[in-house]
């Protein structure tokens, strides 16, 4: 496998959570942006959190709110990018509302 910049789209099932990217074997993700849209009629609170080979809890972002009709880059500004996750990890996104999508962008490295 070459290495390959990917976009990885979810719609959002609100209180569950929504795992958006999980790393193939033999590869690490260079995470460049986590993109949330809210197209629902109220605000969002977002969750965002990772699992070390797919088992635990990790929070990256434990509580973000996103108003009504916006969107936001959860890895710009402040909490700048980009996040490198390592093979069998599990990025996961929880919402508070149902019409949330998110877009993670990723450079995936082959290692083998």
């Amino acid at each position: 496998m070459s290495n390959a910049y990917k976009r990885f789209p979810k719609t959002l099932v609100s209180t569950v959570a929504n795992t958006v990217l999980t790393v193939p074997a033999a590869t690490t993700a260079i995470v460049k942006s986590i993109w949330i849209a809210n197209a629902n009629v109220a605000s969002t609170n977002i969750t965002v959190t990772f699992s070390p080979d797919g088992a635990g809890t990790h929070y990256l972002v434990p509580l973000e709110a996103v108003a009504t009709t916006k969107y936001v880059d959860l890895l710009a500004g402040w909490n700048a990018g980009p996040l490198v996750l390592e093979e069998l990890d599990a990025l996961v996104v929880t919402s508070s509302q149902n019409s949330v999508y998110v877009t993670v962008s990723a450079l995936l490295v082959d290692r083998s």
